[in-house]
């Protein structure tokens, strides 16, 4: 039997950008005892990716290289599956938010991509770095987060956490930690030290800013529309993938709940 008094802790996956936030929601982990998996997706128009590298290699010196794995991975097909394939239909549908919803199609192409390396790795948390004051844009508002959060669990048997969400200033966090040498670097804007640039991200953030902010109702309904009509291209993507091996998703859906539950006690 296993002693959940003492076992360690189970891994997390980061949603790693290489910014300040993901950097900061790492560290938490980190902090709890848990290895983690730093997955920086490039769906192929991010510029700079490689300065990812930067606050991985710092995680590792702090924590020690043992505990944390970096993979910049190729996200360009799982991209094309849940953001580009129904863009007409998406543009006829939401016209000019699409400038703002294009970041939650991505972001979900992402999560796409995290949730099979979870699966294969028996990885049971999915973490990220969303924080409020960016709830502009439709995928880090609290209500996108938490349908996010049920239906990973009930249908990948995953559990995603935002740990920093109410965390405004995750870079002087990290000085304090000793995990930054300077502070003030999330007054960085278009191109950064630690982490890429996407021209898409900052059409987005700016549109979102000025006039998606204040459409409170229509932001609101449009990311849960557009969100759960991802959701079924998701699964499709994560099926094609483990069945053009032979094998089932729902296998590994049943291990990473069974991982999930040893930690919990259960």
């Amino acid at each position: 039997m296993t002693d959940t008094a003492t076992a360690k802790p189970a891994p997390a996956a980061i949603m790693f950008s290489g910014g300040t936030d993901s950097t900061l929601a790492a560290a938490l982990m980190l902090e709890e005892g848990r290895d983690v998996h730093l997955l920086t997706f490039n769906p192929g128009f991010v510029l700079f990716i490689g300065n990812s590298r930067y606050n991985a290699g710092r995680l590792k010196e702090v924590y020690g290289d043992h505990r944390v794995t970096h993979a910049i991975m190729n996200n360009v097909a799982n991209t094309k599956e849940i953001l580009w394939n129904e863009i007409k239909h998406d543009l006829k549908e939401f016209g000019f938010n699409m400038n703002a919803l294009v970041c939650l199609g991505c972001r979900m192409a992402m999560h796409t991509g995290a949730v099979i390396y979870c699966l294969e790795n028996g990885i049971p948390y999915l973490v990220d770095g969303s924080i409020a004051d960016q709830s502009t844009i439709p995928e880090q508002l609290q209500s996108t987060l938490e349908r996010h959060r049920e239906f990973y669990r009930e249908t990948f048997g995953m559990h995603h956490r935002s740990p920093i969400y109410d965390e405004a200033r995750s870079d002087n966090r990290l000085a304090q930690m000793g995990m930054e040498d300077q502070r003030d670097l999330k007054k960085q804007f278009i191109l950064f030290d630690t982490q890429g640039t996407c021209p898409l991200g900052v059409t987005a953030d700016v549109y979102a800013r000025m006039f998606y902010k204040w459409m409170y109702k229509t932001r609101e309904t449009d990311a849960k529309t557009y969100g759960q009509a991802k959701y079924p291209l998701m699964v499709e993507t994560v099926e094609k993938h483990f069945n053009t091996r032979g094998e089932d998703f729902k296998d590994y859906v049943n291990q990473l709940k069974e991982l999930k539950g040893l930690e919990d006690g259960h």
